[in-house]
């Protein structure tokens, strides 16, 4: 579907990070690259034969890694924007480098292809930003968290978008492999969803990004002159932070920064937050990651 860009589910990118990689199969004394087509650790004769993939995929996922991996983000579904987050922590001995890729893909897609099939599945749709992805380098015991700006389009199908991402060693190895040392998937739909306009900020104060890493801001339009407290609770009730402000009848945003004065940040955990002023009070809920 991505050899061409006659194809209605042709991307790019996708085709460029298919060259990236040796052909799989020597015919007629020639390298000859074939889709769909199974590599796997450096082995090229999967081959395009469906019936073979699901043993030897579920051989390969079965065995241990000194990655784990988690993925959230949030997702506004009035303007197609997001921000996806990928941590990975290194449980092995020694420093492992390697890049983080995100992709977008898109499911069940019907398309009649010169190969006979219809059906099309994890269709590669953006790569954020690029086939090239974040370089990180993990040392033993440590973890990295990377994150990536994303946008959907409106021809999408929302409830089929799966955000995929990986850490890949981007060097080629002897025997013809980049290795994935781990890999995540989350749908779309299952990320933090914020649907708010300027007519729903007056009714609403929206912390953002949630869940969070370093920060937060709040997102809320009060009368100009007006003044707000935002108090913040940790899960037993106990005060963590208190912010205030007036409101100058614009949007709004005020940050809260996790780490104080004095460098220490805030645990991991589950914090709620109470907004008030004159004109509206609001409760919520914040993950701190």
């Amino acid at each position: 579907m991505h050899a061409s860009s006659g194809y209605p589910l042709y991307n790019a990118e996708a085709r460029s990070r298919w060259f990236s990689y040796p052909p799989p199969y020597w015919y007629n004394n020639s390298w000859y690259y074939a889709t769909p087509w199974l590599w796997y650790d450096g082995n090229p004769h999967g081959s395009y034969t469906y019936s073979q993939w699901q043993s030897k995929i579920v051989a390969r996922m079965n065995q241990p890694s000194p990655f784990t991996m988690s993925m959230w983000g949030s997702y506004n579904n009035l303007d197609g924007t997001g921000t996806i987050y990928s941590k990975f922590r290194n449980d092995s001995t020694a420093t492992i480098s390697g890049n983080v890729l995100f992709v977008i893909t898109e499911d069940s897609l019907y398309y009649a292809g010169p190969n006979g099939d219809v059906w099309h599945n994890h269709v590669a749709r953006d790569y954020i930003p690029n086939i090239i992805g974040t370089s990180v380098s993990i040392p033993p015991g440590d973890s990295v968290t990377v994150s990536q700006p994303f946008t959907t389009q409106a021809s999408w199908n929302l409830n089929r978008l799966e955000i995929v991402s990986f850490l890949q060693n981007p060097n080629l190895s002897p025997d013809s492999t980049k290795e994935v040392k781990q890999g995540g998937m989350i749908r779309i739909v299952n990320l933090a969803i914020q649907d708010y306009d300027s007519k729903h900020l007056a009714q609403r104060v929206l912390p953002t990004p949630n869940p969070c890493i370093d920060g937060t801001k709040f997102t809320f339009q009060l009368n100009n002159g007006s003044s707000y407290n935002i108090n913040i609770y940790d899960e037993c009730g106990s005060l963590v932070r208190r912010l205030s402000g007036v409101a100058t009848g614009q949007i709004d945003n005020l940050r809260w920064d996790l780490k104080d004065n004095d460098n220490n940040r805030v645990n991991a955990g589950v914090y709620f937050f109470r907004f008030v002023s004159e004109e509206m009070n609001s409760n919520g809920k914040i993950v701190v990651r």
